[in-house]
């Protein structure tokens, strides 16, 4: 048998095999024949007779994915603890991924603004100076102002007995955020020039050991650091000679909004009925806010007695009226450069 007639053999065979496959669904490349062979041309006719529903398939539809950056011990830490975003996002073709944790706000706006996290909650004096140093976000929702757990510690043995013997002093705050305006707020109350108490930027994950080695005077914070230092290290409160209340500020990357907002507006909403769930079961949110935090329990318990209720809510007059309040301050304070028109930093509705 010459050369020939081995290949126009072979070419048979594989012809034959391939109608058999066909025939029960599969599919086969054969090649190395003759396109003017009878067994190429019967090849032909079975591949057109399968159609699409053998050799075309529907490309599944990609998924959405949402990042959240999230401080420890908050809202976000606890509804991750739950996996109630996953369970719900799921079935809609929408992921979850978490980026943190962090101890404040200011760490979880830098991921927003270098494009590694598409949305965070934290402070408002934090989100109000991000927002004047030209971070591309917007103000989605908020949380209830927190009236009763910020604070200014001292030592036990300090001579420091109320607020006014802060000036000379040294006290650690948070650069542009709730501890600084606390601090320059009450200093402004009390006709205090601002120069005469010395601010200490520090974060507070990192505010903590300068504190306890006496390096600072004082400590401008809010729980659940206050309550660690005051169980912890025997740290007192001095009496504040007013409140300053902060909201909490929801914040979205305005192009990641733009990509993929209805599966952001499914978090927040999500997030806003996980609020009204551990408003409603004290007893379980303080036992889920202890795992996340790995707090010990005496520094929970009276975390969760000065802590407000939850929530996530969509901003109304007052609330963008207050936050303007807040941003003129800070301006014309000079902690921020440039002035923040609220209202222009209001995620759209739609």
């Amino acid at each position: 048998m010459n050369k020939y007639q081995n290949s126009h053999l072979l070419c048979t065979l594989k012809a034959v095999v391939w109608l058999l496959v066909a025939q029960s669904g599969l599919s086969l490349i054969v090649s190395g024949c003759s396109p003017t062979n009878s067994a190429n041309s019967t090849v032909k006719s079975v591949s057109d007779h399968q159609g699409s529903s053998t050799i075309q398939s529907s490309a599944p539809e990609k998924q959405t994915v949402v990042r959240i950056g999230y401080i420890k011990g908050s809202l976000s830490a606890i509804a991750k603890e739950r996996g109630t975003l996953e369970r719900e996002l799921a079935p809609k073709n929408i992921k979850v991924e978490w980026v943190g944790t962090f101890p404040s706000f200011a760490p979880v706006l830098e991921t927003i603004n270098a494009k590694s996290s598409d949305l965070g909650a934290g402070g408002d004096i934090a989100g109000l100076s991000a927002l004047s140093g030209g971070i591309n976000a917007c103000i989605i929702a908020y949380r209830p102002a927190n009236r009763n757990s910020e604070g200014i510690v001292v030592h036990a043995d300090s001579p420091i007995r109320k607020f006014d013997d802060l000036i000379g002093k040294k006290v650690i705050v948070n650069r542009g955020g709730i501890s600084e305006h606390l601090l320059l707020k009450l200093l402004e109350k009390e006709n205090i020039p601002k120069d005469k108490v010395s601010r200490v930027y520090m974060k507070p994950d990192e505010a903590l050991p300068a504190w306890v080695s006496h390096h600072v005077d004082a400590w401008a914070v809010w729980d659940p650091w206050v309550a660690s230092a005051e169980i912890k290290y025997n740290a007192r409160q001095i009496p504040l000679p007013a409140k300053v209340p902060h909201y909490s500020l929801y914040m979205v990357d305005r192009d990641a909004l733009k990509e993929k907002s209805e599966a952001i507006r499914g978090v927040i909403a999500i997030l806003a009925k996980e609020g009204e769930w551990l408003n409603k079961h004290p007893q379980e949110n303080q036992k889920l806010y202890q795992k996340v935090s790995g707090l010990p329990p005496e520094v929970v318990k009276r975390t969760f007695e000065r802590q407000p209720v939850d929530g996530v809510l969509p901003l109304e007059p007052k609330v963008i009226a207050d936050l303007q309040s807040a941003a003129d301050w800070i301006y014309k304070q000079g902690i921020v450069q440039k002035r923040v028109e609220v209202r222009d930093a209001l995620c759209p509705s739609s």
